[in-house]
């Protein structure tokens, strides 16, 4: 009994941190290179940060299909192993939780943004 208390107040804490945590959003502030070059310089930062959120689309919808595919092989293979109505009733098709992840092209994006001397404010708002 002692151990399933310890183990609900560990998930309320976990949850609060969470609950916290999710409460707090970052936001940038960009401001652009007066020069023309520096201008022309983030307009490539920008064709290659839409270079690489299309290629992350087209990951996830490739790791999507391949797992909704998965997915049905395996409820299938259920259903044709099962000894009866009621054991069948139980097969289910796994979930896939898959989810396009564009960070890591926007952080290269705001490296690239400051690399051609614009300048970029962050700003933490709770």
């Amino acid at each position: 009994m002692k151990s399933l208390k310890n183990w609900l107040a560990m998930m309320a804490a976990i949850t609060a941190c969470l609950l916290i945590a999710g409460c707090s959003t970052v936001r940038y502030e960009y401001f652009p290179p007066a020069s023309e070059q520096g201008r022309m310089c983030i307009t490539h930062c920008q064709g290659i940060r839409e270079m690489c959120r299309g290629n992350e689309i087209n990951r996830t919808q490739s790791e999507r299909y391949a797992c909704e595919q998965r997915s049905e092989s395996v409820f299938r293979n259920c259903q044709r192993h099962a000894n009866s109505r009621e054991e069948a009733k139980k097969c289910y098709r796994p979930a896939c939780n898959v989810y396009e992840n564009t960070w890591r092209c926007d952080e290269d994006f705001r490296q690239c943004f400051v690399g051609c001397g614009g300048t970029i404010n962050v700003i933490k708002e709770e």
